[in-house]
């Protein structure tokens, strides 16, 4: 009785019958084989997630506690755009602000519902400039904190040290 043997060495297979000797294809294509024998190929492919944008406008309005001695048009922008990349999740973000009491101390994300106070769950810069750009670790918690609607970007400066101006962070694409 004959018995085939299938042997895998590399990108060779050999199959010892006695007559037949064939390589195959190591690209994941089916343009080698042998007939009458199958060939099971696996390409290995990584899904990115679509990365997602937030943004919030920040006003002296949403501040909890009021802001003492804010000047007209105390205002801000904060832009973040949220990458997934396998386990961990980076952010790219922008904070734009003008018209505070004094220098930006620092700004952070903090976990907190409107019109509530809450942990900070993010640094963001400190001292900060307007216009500041950069690219941070993004955990899980701040992440989900995000999608719950739950969390807030606010700037400090010396005169409020509890926040000056403050913002809802939103989904925006």
């Amino acid at each position: 009785m004959r018995k085939a043997l299938l042997v895998l060495v590399g990108t060779v297979a050999v199959v010892a019958m006695g007559f037949a000797v064939a390589g195959l294809a190591s690209s994941g294509s089916s343009t080698g084989g042998l007939a009458g024998t199958s060939e099971t190929t696996s390409e290995s492919t990584t899904e990115t997630a679509k990365p997602t944008k937030w943004a919030t406008t920040l006003g002296t309005g949403q501040e909890v506690p009021k802001p003492k001695g804010v000047k007209p048009g105390a205002t801000g922008t904060f832009t973040v755009t949220v990458t997934e990349k396998g386990a961990a999740y980076s952010g790219k973000y922008k904070l734009t602000f003008r018209n505070l009491t004094g220098r930006a101390m620092a700004a952070h994300i903090h976990k907190g519902k409107v019109g509530k106070t809450g942990p900070v769950v993010r640094a963001l810069c400190g001292p900060c400039t307007s216009g500041r750009t950069a690219t941070v670790p993004v955990s899980k918690t701040v992440l989900a904190a995000m999608k719950a609607g739950s969390a807030y970007v606010n700037v400090h400066t010396a005169k409020n040290a509890a926040g000056e101006i403050r913002g809802q962070v939103r989904k925006t694409g």
